[in-house]
């Protein structure tokens, strides 16, 4: 797996800052076949670019109730080192209230059952959000980076590509009274993000003037 947790990093990792095997994505892919083997190399790729983040090797073996799923793959770090990983990690079934059984990753980590299982930057092994204490990285955001945010989003949505406050011109296809409802949208995501700005400001001008 070149390349992924080459870098170094800083703050506690997030599920997004690592790869993830999502188990039931695996399934609908026919990547994992219950009552199958499978087996091949999984790919992570930038959705953008397309450049690949990393890739693991796997087998998968499932039974009607039961299963494991055979990994490897080698991690590169930001000093040059490497790390081989091969390990296998079991799968189990859980009855349904309404019939069928659902398929569930044992964590190799907490022994929990989960659906996903995450590898984050530094670590050699998948396991569950909760073993690495990941959170998602809109958990980590302030209320500036979500106003923020949520302004260009809405900027993004009129094909404007300017900052914030920037003119948008209204894109041909759009009604006026589309337009108008959604520049009002705008202007009031903007006018929080410039909100936090003026605390900000008048929070530094405190410190200075001490």
């Amino acid at each position: 797996m070149g390349g992924f947790g080459s870098g170094r990093y800083g703050g506690w990792p997030t599920v997004e800052s690592g790869l993830t095997l999502d188990l039931y994505k695996l399934i609908r892919d026919s990547l994992l076949r219950p009552g199958q083997s499978s087996g091949g190399t999984l790919i992570w790729s930038y959705a953008g670019t397309g450049e690949r983040v990393g890739s693991i090797g796997y087998l998968a073996i499932l039974e009607n109730e039961r299963g494991r799923m055979h990994l490897t793959y080698t991690s590169t770090y930001w000093d040059g080192t490497k790390h081989d990983s091969d390990y296998w990690v079991e799968l189990t079934t859980r009855p349904q209230p309404f019939g069928g059984r659902r398929w569930w990753f044992v964590c190799p980590k907490t022994g929990a059952l989960v659906a996903k299982l995450h590898l984050p930057p530094g670590a050699f092994t998948f396991a569950s959000r909760r073993a690495y204490r990941l959170a998602y990285k809109s958990q980590r955001e302030t209320p500036h980076d979500r106003a923020i945010r949520r302004a260009f989003k809405l900027r993004h949505r009129l094909g404007a590509e300017g900052g914030i406050g920037d003119y948008i011109a209204k894109p041909k296809w759009m009604r006026w009274a589309t337009f108008d409802r959604e520049m009002a949208k705008v202007e009031d995501a903007e006018a929080i993000v410039n909100g936090h700005l003026w605390v900000f400001v008048q929070k530094l001008g405190g410190r200075i003037g001490r």
